[in-house]
């Protein structure tokens, strides 16, 4: 088709202009989130429930913050307060004389913090690393990134008081492109620096990361610079040891060995000791007998996983806050229903799942009974799982945009075919080998929580999302696609045929995206070559569907 150009052989980083991750910021109530907040700390000390609150706490600040909102130093002081406690284990109830002064804004802004929800770093990793602070100078100024670097540098003041140090801190946002961020600190914010420099204590910035290319911290560190703060008094306190030589900022070993670095050490390796890691891709060494069946992996964005010595339990990291509250819930309640595996809240953001045997299914396996099976819980999640958020129209962008750069090709599609009347959390992951057939010939889908909500696409949208990946991943032919639609619709009283093709062209064209991203993650590795095999595969699906959508006028030439 002359429209759709083909891909290069290579995947270089420059070809990776695609985009997988979508905006997760949320717009919420205001008063409904304090509220919220008001009502977890009510609740009392319990381990999970002081957590949530924590994080919820610095999500409000940080939301607060980014408005210029005059109440958001009080809403620091219930951060404080909320760490405090969870640091010292005492009361956290004087945080409610604080929450009841907050008015918030009608509608409050704010992303849930990845290191939190997705990546299990937990806030007292970084109490703990207080201790491997310089102990002069005595005082602390501390400098947190929203959105996370609030609740973690809340956790290193609290860190820092309970050793007897004197603390001040303050949040900051850093502004720019994601490889060259810049960060200029208000009038008040300046005036802070100077106080802080004269009683000569030493700066801490505190965030995750580094990320991919480090500037974030940098431009806090050089903005303390520019500030008059000297570079032995500036020191990042972040949640891993990075390679300067592997961070995309401009220049960015030289900036880097300007300035001193502490990690975290991970406090969830300790706790599953003696357990057997299935994350980064390791659970495929027990669920499948042979190398060559393993599927491909983005080895770096798979969840913790830890197998029980006895197997009979899987813990799997599914979040903190009030996302991870969510989550858990949607695990209990598919459990509830027979789809996946009995789940029970296991503390740190963990959900402990019954690990069942069973025979891990592929394509061959697909019979009517398995599509019965595979329209029921997509029904059930249309019943179950309804959100009044959307994504659909970050979906539309999303395929015009990853088209436009891997095809050469400019859509025309009517934005209302995404149009999702009912949006909800769809499963995202609809893969054969998701699946399992249990000795009692029971149809089970596994890892089935999480990833239709994290910080990858589809987000909240249409249930015919899930729909199009069982087409594309069980290869489903013209009768099958037809035998499934027929089904759900049987079921809901909903026609999905009409969204199907651009549905299926969406979901390839994220997942040859998400592929292709990835392939720069693992070179050199043998789950290159698997990764690059599956990219090839979406490419081809995806320049199928182009050319059928083609003959209905839904693409149009390159622009000039």
């Amino acid at each position: 088709m002359s429209d759709v150009r083909d891909a290069d052989a290579g995947v270089s980083s420059a070809q990776n202009d695609l985009w997988i991750f979508r905006d997760g910021s949320k717009l919420v109530s205001g008063k409904e989130m304090v509220r919220d907040l008001e009502r977890r700390v009510s609740a009392g000390n319990n381990g999970s429930a002081l957590l949530d609150s924590l994080i919820e706490a610095g999500e409000l600040e940080a939301a607060l913050a980014d408005a210029n909102c005059a109440e958001a130093p009080i809403a620091a002081q219930i951060t404080d307060i909320l760490a405090w406690a969870v640091c010292s284990g005492q009361d956290s109830s004087p945080a409610l004389q604080f929450i009841a002064q907050i008015h918030p804004p009608d509608q409050i802004a704010f992303s849930s913090p990845e290191g939190f929800t997705y990546y299990a770093l937990h806030p007292l990793d970084f109490a703990q690393i207080t201790s491997r602070i310089s102990e002069e100078p005595k005082a602390c100024a501390l400098v947190g990134i929203r959105s996370i670097g609030t609740t973690l540098s809340a956790m290193c003041a609290a860190g820092l008081r309970s050793a007897g140090r004197p603390v001040s801190r303050i949040t900051v946002r850093p502004t720019g492109h994601p490889y060259a961020r810049r960060t200029e600190f208000s009038s008040p914010q300046l005036h802070w620096i100077g106080e802080q420099l004269a009683i000569d204590a030493q700066f801490l910035v505190v965030d995750e990361g580094p990320g991919r290319s480090g500037s974030t911290f940098l431009s806090v560190a050089e903005a303390l610079q520019r500030a008059g703060v000297p570079n032995g008094r500036i020191t990042i306190l972040g949640s891993r040891q990075p390679n300067p030589a592997e961070l995309c900022a401009e220049d960015a070993i030289a900036r880097w060995k300007s300035f001193h670095f502490v990690s975290t050490m991970p406090s969830v390796n300790k706790r599953f000791e003696g357990y057997t890691y299935l994350g980064g891709g390791a659970w495929r060494h027990v669920v499948f007998q042979n190398f060559q069946d393993w599927p491909e992996s983005w080895t770096q964005m798979e969840r913790l996983k830890f197998l029980s010595p006895d197997r009979q339990a899987l813990y799997k990291f599914e979040g903190m806050g009030p996302l991870g509250i969510e989550v858990r819930d949607r695990a209990c309640v598919l459990a509830d229903a027979g789809f996946s595996p009995r789940a029970a809240e296991a503390g740190g953001g963990f959900v402990q799942y019954q690990w069942l045997d069973g025979h891990v299914m592929n394509a061959k396996d697909l019979t009517s009974t398995v599509l019965d099976r595979l329209a029921e819980y997509c029904a059930f999640r249309a019943s179950q799982f309804c959100t009044r958020r959307n994504s659909t129209n970050e979906l539309h962008h999303m395929l015009e945009h990853n088209v436009r750069q891997e095809f050469g090709a400019e859509l025309n599609l009517d934005a209302d075919i995404f149009a999702a009347h009912n949006p909800v959390l769809a499963d995202g992951r609809m893969q054969p080998y998701e699946w399992i057939t249990t000795d009692a010939g029971e149809v089970i889908k596994t890892d089935a929580v999480s990833h239709g909500d994290d910080h990858f696409f589809p987000g909240p949208c249409d249930i015919v999302w899930d729909l199009a990946g069982v087409a594309i991943e069980w290869q489903l032919d013209g009768n099958g696609c037809e035998y499934l639609l027929n089904r759900f619709q049987a079921l809901t009283a909903r026609d999905a045929k009409p969204q199907m093709l651009p549905y299926m062209l969406t979901y390839s064209i994220f997942r040859l995206g998400f592929c292709k991203m990835a392939i720069s993650t693992v070179l050199g590795s043998t789950e290159e070559s698997r990764l690059r095999s599956a990219y090839a595969h979406y490419r081809g699906i995806a320049k199928g569907l182009l050319a059928r959508l083609s003959c209905h006028a839904a693409l149009r030439a390159p622009a000039a």
